[in-house]
């Protein structure tokens, strides 16, 4: 009866989780595409494009490892719950600033809103069950996300368009930005209200730590998380995983406005990959029974490098949706196997620890691979991006092939 009890109480934990999550990210993936094009609304060159996205992710690189060790201490709702509230007023104040400066300020703060409320958000996750149950959470984790992905450019791009078709936008926001912005802002208005029935220690978090503090034991430090075997590269693939589907969320729209494409173009591509990756973490923990976690996410980065190196040619849209398409799955499978052995390696006691520490290790290369990604286009042009992004899944297919992944 208590296992039964505990079993309904970790269902109901999780769903709320992801429909923050799905909020979140739709406000996430909505307002990141309209902050480029707001950029380039603003004049700026495809390298200042990389220094907006290093403002992204520039604070979590210091703060995602303490919000994880607060959340594995002092629970978890509290940090969700600001972090999604600063999301929001971060996104808002994407419609009112009228120089670069100001948007990357503003998108700094938007990175550390989601900072705060990611590491909550997976620590509960995480913990709403069993450890060999995790693949199949963190699936639908992931599933949520993508959905959010799905949603968040279809529905700021068409807001775009609608704007532009009626000649509203503004002398400073040529490409009809300002209502995704706000949309943003509603959004995490309704997750941050949802986030507060979250419970504040999700799963066995608390009882672990009592657990370690009855005992008499040193409690594990982040050093524990560090020495855990093949975390390293287990980070790594993580890393790449990430950092690819982030820098083409932020390159997208200057290499559609370099080829010609419309914002609505560039809309649907960023949607089908994401609603793939959908697709594909819906059934994470089949596939998982099926191939094996090492096969899977071997076979997908390599797959994904193949996919990535096409489309370094300027190709015609049914083929750059096609090549985008096959992103999106083998990307979408990296993301939840990933959590799931990051979650799986750590002690109990420092898994948001562990999670903020894959945060960390992935905003370092959202900050500095789109920078040098950016560089590299504008010398020998954007079709650069794809290359570097292929030769980076590449390692990571060898890095796993080499791991302790089972």
């Amino acid at each position: 009866m208590e296992r039964a009890d505990s079993d309904r109480s970790d269902r109901a934990t999780l769903t709320l989780a992801l429909i923050v999550t799905l909020l979140v990210q739709f406000a996430q993936h909505g307002a990141r595409p309209m902050a480029s094009y707001r950029a380039l609304g603003l004049d700026a060159s495809v390298e200042q494009l990389g220094f907006l996205a290093l403002s992204f992710g520039a604070l979590a690189i210091v703060t995602a490892i303490p919000v994880g060790r607060l959340v594995d201490q002092r629970g978890a709702r509290a940090t969700t719950v600001g972090g999604v509230a600063l999301l929001g007023g971060a996104a808002v104040a994407h419609s009112l600033v009228t120089d670069l400066v100001g948007l990357i300020v503003a998108h700094t703060v938007l990175g550390l809103g989601v900072i705060f409320a990611v590491v909550g958000l997976q620590a509960i996750v995480g913990n709403a069950g069993p450890s060999q149950g995790a693949d199949a959470r963190f699936g639908l984790f992931g599933a949520a996300v993508s959905l959010g992905q799905v949603l968040g450019p279809i529905v700021g791009g068409g807001m775009a368009e609608l704007l532009t078709a009626a000649m509203l936008e503004g002398p400073t926001d040529p490409f009809g930005t300002a209502p995704m912005f706000v949309l943003a802002g509603v959004l995490c208005t309704a997750a941050a209200i949802t986030a507060l029935a979250l419970p504040r220690f999700p799963g066995g978090t608390r009882e672990a730590r009592l657990r370690v503090s009855v005992a008499g034991a040193k409690p594990a430090g982040f050093g524990s998380v560090l020495r855990a075997p093949h975390m390293g590269k287990a980070l790594w693939a993580s890393m790449v995983v990430l950092t690819a589907t982030d820098a083409l969320t932020v390159y997208l729209p200057a290499i559609g406005a370099e080829r010609g494409w419309s914002v609505g173009l560039v809309s649907v591509l960023l949607a089908v990959r994401a609603a793939l990756a959908f697709a594909v973490r819906v059934g994470t923990a089949p596939l998982v029974r099926r191939l094996g976690r090492r096969p899977l996410l071997v076979g997908a980065s390599l797959i994904g490098a193949v996919a990535l190196f096409l489309m370094a040619p300027d190709l015609p849209p049914w083929a750059a949706v096609l090549l985008m398409a096959i992103t999106g799955l083998t990307l979408g499978i990296g993301q939840p196997l990933t959590m799931a052995w990051v979650s799986r390696s750590a002690p109990g006691e420092l898994r948001a620890t562990a999670l903020a520490t894959r945060i960390t290790a992935n905003r370092i290369g959202q900050s500095l691979i789109p920078v040098v990604v950016g560089g590299v286009a504008a010398i020998v042009g954007s079709g650069a991006i794809f290359v570097i992004l292929s030769a980076l899944l590449v390692s990571t297919s060898v890095a796993v092939s080499r791991s302790n992944l089972r």
